[in-house]
């Protein structure tokens, strides 16, 4: 699809070493006719989930751009008419099984992936609880887990696990927990 730019948003390239004219390819969630529609809403949520006990959620997906399955947070689209914690707990339901319970923050809107996409997502700290069940159907294949801080510190010790970035960043983030709770025991 070529998109119009009337306000000339958009910068020229120039030909590429063969004289062939180059352009700009995105893939993009938006209804895009122009320009300015990249960009334009909010798309997508990212749940950063703990359990009540203090436990993380972590999902393993296969995503076949790596061909592979990646650990991961549960991320999911805004439908039209939905807010950003309504998503969550809808993906949630969806993909694990579980029901959120509060979002204890929502982050300002984020670009993702800018380098293939225009995808605008809201990543939301949440709090969950229910049993964890895998979604395995025609579009997604998900295994979700339970993770203490000890398991999610071994599985960043390992090095050789492919994890998202937005996932290893907050994961590296997290303290360790102190030695009077639940951890010493595992």
């Amino acid at each position: 699809m070529l998109l119009s730019d009337p306000n000339g948003s958009l910068p020229e390239l120039e030909p590429d070493a063969d004289g062939a004219p180059v352009c700009w390819e995105i893939i993009s969630l938006n209804d895009l006719k122009q320009a300015e529609d990249l960009a334009s809403r909010k798309t997508a949520v990212e749940i950063i989930a703990r359990f009540e006990d203090g436990d993380y959620l972590l999902c393993q997906e296969f995503r076949f751009a790596v061909n592979d399955t990646v650990w991961e947070f549960p991320t999911g689209v805004i439908e039209e008419g939905e807010t950003p914690a309504q998503a969550a707990a809808r993906e949630l339901k969806e993909e694990t099984g579980l029901e959120l319970l509060s979002v204890e923050k929502e982050l300002p809107p984020a670009c993702y992936s800018v380098g293939v996409t225009d995808e605008i997502i809201v990543p939301l700290f949440v709090t969950v609880r229910g049993e964890l069940r895998p979604c395995h159907d025609a579009y997604e294949d998900i295994t979700p887990r339970k993770m203490s801080v000890r398991e999610i510190r071994a599985l960043l010790a390992r090095g050789n696990e492919k994890i998202t970035e937005t996932c290893m960043l907050v994961l590296s983030m997290i303290p360790d927990a102190p030695a009077h709770t639940k951890e010493e025991t595992r």
